[in-house]
């Protein structure tokens, strides 16, 4: 006892010391390095050895250090008791629990961990002055070893469970026994092969004469799967490399010999199945390995009255029977491998199967097919059980020769000689099935299509879904161009024809999924063989679409005589020929789009260009703008045609996390509308979005008299330039009747339901304005000039406008005031100068009816006024909501129709007193509370010298004052007025009612007061 309490203290005070000398001298005799977290004593670990644990071990590939090739958490050195008491350092049993190994062989053939360990003139530096390795066993669990090969990009991959070596030594002969479960993982390019996920165990008896350098592999076991194999032979360790002579045989005769080979979703999905059969395997592997050499691999397969039978439904694959053999060839490379399968016959229930199968050359495969097949689907469903097809039936027939071993030097005889062995047909009749994501199942589908002389005809492809119908047809020119990736053409064509198809049948009930009637189209694709592999987006090649035709019910039009012409380049996508009719619209459009590839990756980034150029000789806008019976166009425009387009822009999009930049560039726009009698010429224009500024520049052109220009700067939100909202419009002409289609005065207006500009939002933005001439109303307004701005709040703010209108000019400056959308009033100062009234059609609604201030006046006027007017969303005044002070004068005026003049008609005699002309008129009038107030005029007119006042109510009630001539006062009028008395029985000095003016003594007049309405009124004597 107190010798091992006495080895232990020794042992834990010296370890270190000894660890660190062993490293050290261990790091200076390779080119790598070793390093450890820390180390300490295990007396029980590798019992009865006692052992150092190195923590944390590490193993670098250099100096530099860098990531480790290698990790172990725990790597235990065991050594013999005795030896120690004697100061001998020899390890006898190494121990690793944990950890990674990552060896890789670079393109020069070399191994990393053989640079990291030795030095390239040195051939064992695996001692130490420090410390000697005398291995009796070795363990290993929980670890984790890969190796990757770069020059074939073939990986390994290790999971140990677990490894126990046990190895002795005598007359330079060694004899190891190694034992261990583990994961296999075999890699190609990053891709499963069929060793992938592999549970693998190895029993292994070998015997290495170290001089003679001969590894002998005595009756040895491998297990992969559920698979045994029995493995046996010689091993000869060459300077490089090894000569291999190894053979390789199956243990149990059943399917878990080849089911071991399987990749893992289909090995598991044998097991679902019970087996039975005469099963074997063999093989081979001889010659040398390594420095560029591959040893011959043979393996050879098959089996003899087998079956399967599924045991939840008792369906049975019967009489199954076939041979086969692999080599890797006489160049031992995976370009001169062949596989064989011979004889290959089962019968699936009621079906039958025959075929032969032949591949060479693993590189790029070429086969050979011979198939017989009869199957029934319903057998096929329930005894595969294939995912997503439920309720599969049918029957399938398959008649393949399929020969491509050729001497493929590929040149033109080759591939016309390859393209004649290749010959197949394939019959389907009366299949149904359902498959996940549609919503009614397939049904009644029958095809046929043949494959001959290197052509693949769809002869025939017809479906039912639901109450859609379907039918297919086309062909592919060259199969075999296709399968070996050539350089050469190809032509994919496609017809598909359909009396009802129904969208709601394949993606589930919804009103607004279309209904398609009578549907047909001709569909091409030409290529170049190889262009259809390995493209990042799209294929390069020329895509075209012939005689579409098809009716639709929410869009109620037909769709006829389409063409396109589409050529998918590296970047760009160039539609050269689009053409089509939709009901009587057509068009033919033509464009390019420059680096499409970026509209299909996660995350838009670069510039794409799109040139467009659009030509029609009508389109019926009613034929395009209308859905489910719905047309969104004003009702003025439903019906419009627009006829002789011809439309060329340029699209620009930059995007560098989201879109940074737009521009548009339209060169040409023009056509004739035909409701609209206008005529659109000469547009272009530019338009910039940056930064959420939009940014128009002489955008504009002509249209009927109208010729316009527009610049808008714009932003919804401020942000911290001194850029301002800003809009300007040139114009020489602008015809407002003609754009706004205006009918005439005659057509009675619902003002209430116009459309409202203050519905929309406001922002700070400034407006100006010259026009040379503007047409409204059937009048031409000239010299316009205007400054005006709006704010947020709903205020429009008319700094100044100006013009010259009816042979004179007119000023003004106001606001209009929305800030409540139902309530807009407009604030205003206007100034006119010797208008001609009879040119003035100003409107103002009243009490709900319309009226024009030039009805009843005529002349020319100027004069200043203030007004308040509430106006509906058209800005037409509502007099009896309004307020308004008039300082006009009138010049060589006319008072037409005027009712006041009118109900006097039958008192005077001999005058015309529906047109009753004056010199000029001035007053001062005020509209208030729906009343006009008329002070006090002097007019000097047609009937004489007439004095008026008083006031108009909105609803024509009037109560005037009017001082006429006497004179013109007829007999039976004169009676009227004074209770039946002639004109000889009144003093006129003695009468109220007649006085003088003071001017002129000799000419008498007569007052008189008007009440009522101009239907119904009251005329009696008046006093001032």
């Amino acid at each position: 006892m107190l010798l091992i309490v006495g080895l232990f203290l020794y042992v834990d005070q010296n370890q270190e010391l000894v660890v660190a000398r062993a490293l050290k001298s261990f790091n200076q005799s390779i080119p790598g390095e070793i390093q450890i977290d820390s180390s300490q004593p295990e007396f029980f670990e590798n019992f009865p050895y006692i052992s150092i644990d190195l923590r944390g071990l590490r193993l670098f590939e250099d100096k530099s250090k860098g990531t480790p090739i290698a990790q172990v958490d725990d790597f235990y050195l065991g050594f013999n008791l005795w030896n120690l008491l004697q100061g001998d350092y020899t390890v006898k049993k190494i121990k690793i629990s944990g950890g990674y190994l990552h060896a890789v062989k670079d393109l020069d053939q070399n191994l990393n961990l053989m640079k990291a360990l030795v030095k390239a003139d040195e051939s064992d530096t695996l001692a130490s002055e420090s410390m000697e390795f005398d291995l009796a066993s070795f363990q290993m669990g929980d670890f984790f070893a890969s190796y990757l090969d770069l020059g074939d990009s073939l990986e390994t991959d290790l999971q140990v469970e677990k490894l126990t070596a046990s190895i002795s030594f005598r007359d330079s002969v060694y004899r190891v026994g190694l034992d261990t479960r583990m994961d296999l993982d075999v890699l190609s390019k990053g891709l499963p092969t069929f060793l992938s996920q592999k549970k693998t165990g190895l029993k292994l008896d070998l015997v290495y004469d170290s001089e003679s350098r001969e590894l002998q592999v005595n009756k040895s076991q491998l297990e992969l799967e559920e698979a045994d194999f029995e493995l046996a032979g010689k091993v000869a360790v060459l300077d490089a490399g090894m000569d291999l002579n190894l053979k390789v045989e199956g243990r149990k005769p059943d399917f878990n010999l080849l089911g071991a080979f399987l990749p893992k979703e289909l090995a598991d999905g044998l097991k679902q199945y019970q087996n039975q059969g005469d099963v074997f395997f063999r093989g081979s592997i001889l010659g040398k390995a390594g420095e560029g050499e591959m040893p011959a691999i043979t393996i050879e397969f098959g089996c003899e009255d087998a079956f399967f039978l599924k045991t939840a439904n008792a369906q049975k694959l019967d009489e199954l029977r076939f041979t086969g053999f692999f080599t890797n060839g006489a160049e031992r490379s995976l370009r001169s491998s062949e596989f064989h399968l011979q004889n290959f016959k089962a019968k699936p229930g009621k079906g039958d199967f025959q075929a032969n199968l032949i591949i060479k050359n693993f590189e790029d495969p070429h086969v050979k097919i011979n198939m017989l097949a009869a199957l029934d689907l319903d057998f096929v469903g329930e005894f595969f059980d294939l995912e997503g097809f439920e309720g599969i039936s049918g029957e399938i027939k398959l008649s393949m020769d399929f020969d491509e071993l050729q001497d493929v030097s590929m040149d033109r005889a080759d591939l016309i000689q390859l393209k004649e062995s290749v010959q197949s047909e394939l019959i389907l009749s009366n299949l149904s099935f359902s498959l996940p994501g549609l919503a009614k199942p397939i049904k009644k589908m029958d095809v046929r299509a043949i494959l001959k002389d290197g052509a693949l005809s769809l002869e025939r492809f017809d479906m039912g879904i639901g109450s859609s119908d379907l039918s297919l047809s086309g062909s592919l020119s060259d199969f075999p161009a296709i399968f070996h990736r050539l350089d050469e053409p190809v032509e994919a064509k496609l017809k598909l024809n359909s009396t009802l198809f129904d969208l709601k049948d394949v993606l589930g009930d919804s009103s607004s999924l279309e209904i398609v009637h009578d549907l047909s189209v001709s569909l091409s694709f030409d290529a170049i063989a190889k262009d259809l592999f390995g493209f990042d987006y799209l294929p390069k090649g020329n895509f075209l679409i012939d005689d579409l035709y098809m009716k639709l019910e929410k869009f109620p039009h037909v769709l006829h005589d389409f063409h396109a012409d589409v050529l998918i380049g590296a970047n760009d996508l160039s539609i050269r020929d689009f053409k089509g009719e939709v009901d009587q619209t057509d068009f033919l459009f033509t464009g390019k789009v420059e680096n499409y590839r970026k509209w299909f990756r996660e995350e838009l980034s670069g510039k794409s260009s799109f040139t467009l150029d659009l030509i029609s000789r009508q389109i019926r806008v009613n034929d395009l703008l209308t859905y489910d019976g719905v047309n969104y166009l004003p009702a003025s425009y439903r019906d419009e045609t627009l006829q002789n387009l011809s439309l060329k822009a340029k699209i620009d999009l930059n995007y560098q996390n989201g879109l940074q930049s737009m521009d548009l560039n339209l060169e040409q726009f023009k056509g004739k509308l035909s409701l609209h009698p206008l005529k659109l010429e000469s547009f272009s224009g530019r338009v910039h979005w940056e930064n959420g500024w939009l940014d128009v520049r002489d955008f504009g052109g002509k249209m009927g008299e109208s010729d316009f220009r527009v610049d808008l700067l714009y932003k919804k939100e401020k942000d911290s330039t001194e850029k301002k909202n800003e809009f300007r419009l040139r114009a020489k002409a602008l015809d407002l009747d003609a754009l706004l289609g205006f009918e005439g005065f005659e057509k009675d207006t619902n003002h209430q339901e116009a459309f409202n500009i203050f519905s929309l939002p406001f922002s700070e933005m400034r407006f100006a304005a010259e026009i040379g001439k503007l047409k409204y109303h059937t009048y031409w307004l000239e010299k316009i000039r205007l400054q005006a701005r709006t704010d947020p709040g709903h205020m429009l703010y008319l700094d100044s406008l100006s013009m010259n209108v009816a042979d004179g000019s007119l000023g003004m400056k106001g606001y209009f005031n929305g800030s409540d959308p139902e309530n807009i009033y407009f604030y205003s100062d206007l100034k006119a100068e010797k208008m001609d009234i009879d040119r003035l059609l100003f409107k103002v609604e009243n009490f709900g009816q319309d009226y024009l201030i030039n009805e009843n006046l005529k002349g020319r006027i100027s004069g200043n006024i203030s007004s308040k007017f509430k106006v509906y969303p058209d800005l037409t005044p509502i007099l009896d909501q309004s307020e308004a002070k008039m300082e006009l004068r009138v010049y060589d005026g006319s008072l037409i129709n005027f009712a006041p003049m009118q109900a006097m008609s039958s008192y005077f005699a001999d005058k015309n007193l529906n047109r009753v002309r004056f010199d000029t008129l001035s007053n001062t009038f005020e509209l208030k509370n729906g009343t006009l107030f008329i002070p006090k005029m002097d007019i000097n007119s047609s009937l004489g010298f007439i004095e008026l006042s008083g006031k108009q109510g909105l609803d024509l009630t009037m109560d005037y004052l009017i001082s006429v001539p006497l004179g013109m006062v007829t007999q039976v009028g004169f009676r009227a007025l004074f209770g039946g008395r002639n004109r000889n029985e009144i003093d006129p000095y003695q009468e109220d009612a007649i006085v003088s003016r003071a001017e002129d003594r000799r000419v008498r007049f007569v007052n008189l007061r008007m009440t009522g309405t101009p239907d119904n009124y009251d005329i009696k004597l008046g006093r001032k």
